[in-house]
């Protein structure tokens, strides 16, 4: 029987979840809270717009697509997940080779404007020809393993580090309390002061406002302190399998005491022994000093890359604001 979309539809809120629950490689970013709190952080510029889809085998499969108004909302472009994250399909098996290229047909056709970065956990197979696929990865570990025989393929440097920062005092917890998280946000300042230019994507105070009120259990933000005082912290995202370590911070002045080598530790161990399967620590923008420090705690490369497809009508407006600049520049 040759395989066909039997049908689709709007998913509800419901069925948004349990496929993010009851799919073996889902990430936090394929959750329904992920993109409820991008669209109140744009403040409806960016809006949910999931697909559920059934093929004629019975697979049920939902796509927790977004839609972002670009050029003044003259184009409605498509976003696989918020904030450049992991996207692409949910459902309760990997899907096989004739499944996908039936769904990325469809998903070609009905999302001409799509940006869509791939998920490591479960590999496109067809998406060459399709648009523009730039080359990306993330790095990630291998819970499964067991924290002991993780620890033990840190580098001296690293393992060295997280001791010192126990040995000199530093607590490690998870914010409980909107002060902890005004705390973190300060620390963040400090360190954009200190990255400067090297900065290209600044995240509002209410961002994090936004995470604290919705007390999700998926969302905990790990807090290093000195004192009594928040000298670093390391935000992680949890989906039914994995950890993705998304954001960190910490304040130059403390550097010496190493907390950020002791959030790692903890976190990681932490998620070991919850039983997830990877610890994410997400790409690094391409940054060789990022991916090295990564690599220092044992994490390995995994392909992560991102599809850019564009429509007639985006590459007309683009052409059409460079030539208005170029003349605005000439006259």
């Amino acid at each position: 029987m040759t395989l066909s979309i039997a049908k689709t539809w709007v998913p509800s809120a419901g069925e948004w979840d349990d496929a993010w629950r009851n799919c073996p490689y889902s990430t936090y970013f394929h959750s329904r809270e992920w993109a409820e709190i991008w669209a109140d952080y744009s403040h409806g510029k960016i809006t949910p717009v999931p697909l559920g889809v059934m093929l004629s085998d019975g697979t049920q499969i939902v796509l927790p697509f977004s839609k972002e108004k670009i050029f003044k909302g003259l184009v409605k472009r498509y976003i696989s997940s918020p904030a450049g994250t992991f996207g692409g399909w949910l459902s309760r098996t990997p899907l096989d080779q004739h499944q996908q290229v039936l769904l990325m047909k469809l998903i070609t056709k009905r999302y001409p404007d799509l940006i869509w970065r791939f998920n490591p956990y479960e590999k496109v197979l067809h998406a060459d020809g399709l648009g523009c696929l730039t080359v990306g990865e993330t790095h990630a570990l291998d819970l499964s393993i067991g924290f002991e025989e993780i620890y033990r393929g840190w580098t001296k440097g690293h393992s060295s580090a997280a001791r010192q920062a126990r040995k000199a005092g530093v607590e490690i917890r998870t914010a409980e309390t909107r002060e902890d998280w005004e705390s973190y946000y300060r620390v963040y300042e400090d360190s954009l002061k200190r990255w400067g230019e090297n900065t290209t994507l600044v995240y509002a105070q209410y961002f994090f406002e936004l995470l604290f009120q919705r007390a999700s259990p998926n969302v905990r933000l790990w807090l290093a302190k000195y004192d009594g005082v928040v000298i670093a912290g390391a935000l992680c995202f949890y989906s039914p399998s994995r950890v993705e370590y998304w954001h960190g911070a910490a304040l130059s002045s403390h550097f010496e005491l190493r907390p950020v080598h002791l959030l790692i530790y903890e976190a990681i161990k932490d998620a070991a022994e919850r039983g997830l399967k990877w610890f994410d620590f997400n790409p690094s923008g391409g940054l060789e000093g990022v991916k090295a420090f990564k690599r220092s705690f044992g994490a390995a490369p995994l392909e992560s890359n991102v599809l850019s497809l564009i429509s007639t009508k985006q590459k007309l407006i683009r052409f059409i604001r460079t030539s208005l600049t170029w003349a605005g520049k000439g006259a």
